[in-house]
């Protein structure tokens, strides 16, 4: 499937006798527990009709942060691609890059000036000062092998040239006057030492030094190593495909007019933009299922053939129409947690597609279906996860502490994401303004707001909190 493309998969009908042949084979089912129909097979992956028994129901996590290591430690980063350096930014280093020579290469001079001998010197503070070289090696310029200078002569050299054979020493332009050809020095022969204003060959990083690590986040400094060191190309890991699925009879596509008792898709373009802004990022699909759980598992497997992960938006709580943790033991997944401590999105749900042949561990993510759980959950949660499977390393998504204003007092027995606005103090100091919220269905509150903070259980917001913010 194309990128960004969109399926809504419609609801299979089924005729009356098919209808009553599915409900007493269902039945049977319950009453033996066994399998009522042979298991399928998508991209080697072995599933069950909805009759599978689900797994007993793992330990809760206490902290969306012990949330993301549980997950973290089922998954392994993806394989490496090696793409041009232009293409690099954004994406995530795979090998260690060293450096092909030693920088600097050779020693240079860090100011414009004249390059000398110490032993020049004494003559070049006297009266009469020191002859500066004329002719084919009178001056040291960026770009050109070091020229030979002789006893008795000051050579002009400019920031970044190679220093002269047989210089030991730049005396800056500021310090030197000119008169008659020569360069007089204004400042005491002994204020200038051995080595003065020269960057020595290796001081930077000597050959073979490691420069940049795996799990960097490329950016424009580390594009600026990779030219300097060479790397026309670049082994980077292969971008996290997300395939996005969003369930519910009540949905319908942006461009539609709903009902008064249908809402259009936000969540949809809400994880596109959160997640596939990212480079390391690619969405590979935008997919929908009926609440049906044959529908759901069927365009779940699907998107697990093409995705090395898949979120998911609603069906994840306990209603009877809520078939997410089903369909995920159907598929064969393990269950890594389903409910956490916070608010909004205590109904989350997360399991792991073991490893299958080449592919590796794939990543499914349920996320409640209000539109600020989804929110705050992807991006709280869902990036860190996905961010090991790109191989970033886990401080990559430390949160700021930042300075939390509006603090109403309200505390819970839980970790709560608050949505929060910015402003500027008298200062110049970067505060947060808490937002009054009326639900997790409040997707005009949210649109106001620049994040969200986490506020720890039996905690108020007042003071310091770690904040996410929604631009990546």
């Amino acid at each position: 499937m194309l990128a960004h493309e969109s399926s809504w998969a419609s609801e299979p009908k089924m005729s009356t006798r098919n209808t009553m042949i599915y409900s007493v084979t269902l039945r049977l089912v319950i009453q033996f527990d066994i399998a009522c129909t042979l298991p399928r097979a998508i991209d080697g992956t072995m599933f069950m009709t909805a009759s599978h028994p689900i797994a007993a129901a793992p330990t809760e996590p206490q902290s969306p942060s012990a949330a993301i290591d549980a997950v973290c430690a089922h998954l392994d980063p993806l394989d490496s691609e090696s793409i041009p350096l232009a293409h690099s930014s954004g994406r995530v280093l795979a090998e260690v890059v060293r450096a092909d020579r030693a920088s600097p290469a050779l020693d240079m001079s860090s100011m414009d000036g004249f390059a000398v001998r110490v032993a020049d010197l004494n003559e070049m503070a006297s009266t009469t000062g020191l002859p500066i070289a004329t002719g084919a090696d009178s001056e040291a310029s960026i770009g050109h092998a070091p020229v030979s200078m002789q006893p008795g002569r000051a050579i002009r050299i400019v920031t970044g040239a190679p220093i002269p054979i047989g210089a030991d020493a730049v005396v800056r332009h500021e310090d030197v006057r000119i008169a008659n050809g020569c360069a007089l020095l204004q400042i005491a022969a002994s204020a200038v030492q051995p080595g003065a204003f020269i960057r020595r060959e290796g001081e930077n990083a000597l050959k073979g030094a490691g420069i940049l690590q795996p799990g960097t986040l490329i950016g424009a400094a580390s594009i600026g190593a990779l030219a300097t060191f060479g790397a026309a190309s670049v082994r980077v890991q292969r971008r996290v495909r997300i395939a996005i699925i969003t369930t519910g009879d009540e949905l319908v596509t942006t461009d539609r007019t709903p009902a008064p008792w249908q809402i259009r898709d936000s969540n949809g373009s809400v994880l596109a933009s959160l997640l596939g802004g990212r480079p390391w990022i690619e969405v590979v699909a935008h997919l929908h299922a009926k609440d049906d759980a044959d529908a759901l598992a069927t365009t779940l497997a699907m998107a697990l053939e093409s995705a090395d992960a898949v979120i998911v938006t609603g069906g994840v709580s306990m209603g009877h129409h809520d078939h997410v943790p089903q369909v995920v033991s159907r598929l064969g997944a393990a269950t890594v947690f389903h409910r956490l401590p916070q608010r909004p999105g205590r109904p989350m749900l997360a399991a792991v597609l073991p490893r299958t042949g080449s592919r590796a561990p794939r990543l499914i993510l349920g996320l409640p279906g209000n539109p600020v759980s989804v929110m705050v959950t992807a991006r709280r949660l869902g990036i860190p996860m996905l961010g090991k499977l790109a191989g970033l390393p886990h401080g990559q998504f430390t949160a700021p502490r930042l300075h939390t204003d509006g603090d109403d007092g309200a505390q819970l027995g839980m970790w709560w994401f608050r949505l929060v606005s910015e402003r500027i103090s008298a200062e110049g100091e970067r505060r947060l303004q808490l937002l009054p919220t009326k639900s997790s269905g409040d997707i005009a509150a949210a649109a106001t707001s620049i994040g969200f903070v986490e506020v720890a259980p039996h905690q108020s917001a007042a003071g310091a909190n770690a904040f996410y913010s929604w631009m990546h």
